[in-house]
């Protein structure tokens, strides 16, 4: 049987008679490795660009497209230079719009580095109250740098920490974690934050206090843990002619990438390499031109590693 137009549907979606409802497990898809800033040359197309970024957004689910309203730009992000390239023409080769286009980004990340147990506090004056709150959590590391954040509650069963106080404080260590690291705002992974206790006054300790202390402790935390930046991998397969694999192997190398195996197909060696994606750009057409057009490539996420902190540090998008 078929279905014809289910204009809400998306990939993942299951689609099922309503007598027999079933949910199909989701697909996991990958996150974004690369960004690029764009806007319309005019204000007229900024309806019809955002228009057009909710449908191939809701066509290809591993493309993002988030909307800057103070700078006037939009970002939108894939899973690497040619995903860009190809979004870049559709949007103007197939949909008709005058769109500027900024250099691509590439996406890092940040974790830590160590372990951190600190106590972040509230004690202020506000009008004629005096708030108080204190905190008690540890930052530590996961054994997966790209791991989602973990936020935990660690409180033993017979503390003193009312319910509503803990609870305020868990959401603000969630919201924080949710919120970028502490070098440059990059999204946070690699780590687990535990709640480990909380001290309260009879007078002036209330949520406010104590989101207050959450994040006070948050930030100390991953000061103190040694914040890392994360640069994306990529894991590549260059097809060449064992004439020109000195040529293609010599210049992996020099974009700091690592050879992990080369096998033998038919008349070609296949090289199976890692390297980061900053290095990347534009290597397709470099292996088109180390090979005089005869050696191929193509390349897929492959995790994050630690970043060089200048790489991180000169982040933009203007």
């Amino acid at each position: 049987c078929c279905v014809i137009g289910p204009r809400a549907a998306i990939t993942g979606d299951t689609i099922c008679d309503t007598r027999e409802p079933i949910e199909l497990p989701s697909i996991k898809f990958a996150e974004t490795v690369l960004s690029m800033a764009i806007e319309p040359e005019s204000t007229a197309d900024r309806k019809k660009l955002n228009e057009t970024l909710e449908m191939i957004k809701r066509q290809d689910p591993t493309f993002r497209a988030v909307e800057n309203e103070e700078l006037g730009q939009t970002l939108i992000s894939g899973m690497g230079e040619l995903h860009l390239e190809v979004i870049q023409h559709r949007l103007t080769r197939d949909f008709g719009l005058k769109v500027k286009f900024y250099k691509p980004r590439v996406n890092y990340h940040e974790t830590i580095d160590a372990s951190a147990e600190v106590i972040g506090q509230c004690n202020r004056q506000m009008g004629s109250q005096q708030m108080f709150g204190r905190v008690r959590i540890r930052a530590s590391k996961l054994d997966d740098a790209a791991a989602p954040v973990q936020v935990l509650d660690r409180v033993p069963v017979d503390a003193q920490f009312p319910p509503a106080l803990r609870a305020a404080a868990l959401l603000e260590l969630t919201q924080r974690a949710e919120g970028g690291g502490a070098l440059a705002g990059f999204p946070l992974t690699g780590l687990r934050i535990e709640l480990l206790g909380g001290e309260a006054q009879e007078e002036g300790s209330d949520e406010i206090a104590f989101r207050i202390a959450a994040g006070d402790a948050f930030d100390k935390a991953i000061e103190q843990a040694t914040p890392v930046p994360l640069e994306p991998v990529m894991r590549l397969e260059v097809s060449t002619p064992e004439a020109y694999m000195g040529e293609i192997v010599g210049d992996l190398q020099q974009r700091r990438g690592m050879i992990a195996k080369t096998e033998t197909r038919g008349a070609m060696t296949v090289i199976t390499a890692y390297a980061p994606l900053k290095e990347l750009f534009g290597y397709s057409s470099a292996v088109r031109s180390l090979s005089q057009g005869r050696a191929s490539s193509s390349m897929e996420p492959s995790g994050y590693q630690p970043a060089p902190r200048e790489d991180a540090a000169a982040f933009s998008y203007s």
